[in-house]
């Protein structure tokens, strides 16, 4: 991802089929919001690391990556001995949904991190989201336990998988 992103994410994180599961759909992006949120994970300035996923050239997803900060990991159930990244994805047009694009750009992700090299992924869909719980179980993630009062679940993909 780089600053000629924003644009397009500013455009996605205004569409209310992406803002229904990631962020809220009462609150639409600005360039100005996107600027600010991502400009300083662009620039190292904060470690997350942001991505934006193409096909043929034509950006259509956003994927992000993270080291668990250490009492999250603790409270997943992770020895802090473990390299555990969690993710964040979406495909930012609706009208690409459901065509197992979602799922090749997250097997193309694990492939990445699982070279860094990474012991565990852990991501936490909603509950409500069956449309990205079955990607992720395509991709070999597994339902560890429901968190955050049972609205998302806990989600594991690792290396012994």
């Amino acid at each position: 991802m780089n600053e000629e992103d924003f644009s397009i994410m500013a455009k996605w994180l205004s569409t209310r089929e992406v803002l229904e599961f990631y962020g809220d759909v009462n609150s639409p992006f600005t360039i100005q919001q996107v600027k600010q949120k991502y400009g300083p994970r662009i620039q190292g300035q904060v470690a997350v690391h942001p991505y934006i996923a193409e096909r043929n050239g034509i950006p259509f997803g956003f994927m992000q990556h993270y080291q668990l900060a250490k009492e999250v990991q603790v409270d997943y159930g992770y020895p802090l001995v473990l390299n555990v990244q969690g993710i964040d994805q979406f495909i930012g047009n609706p009208a690409l949904f459901n065509q197992g694009i979602g799922t090749l750009m997250v097997k193309s992700f694990l492939d990445y991190l699982m070279d860094l090299p990474t012991d565990t992924v852990v991501l936490d869909p909603e509950v409500s989201n069956p449309r990205a719980i079955r990607c992720y179980e395509k991709c070999g993630f597994v339902k560890v336990r429901k968190i955050n009062g049972g609205k998302k679940w806990l989600m594991e993909f690792s290396n012994s998988q």
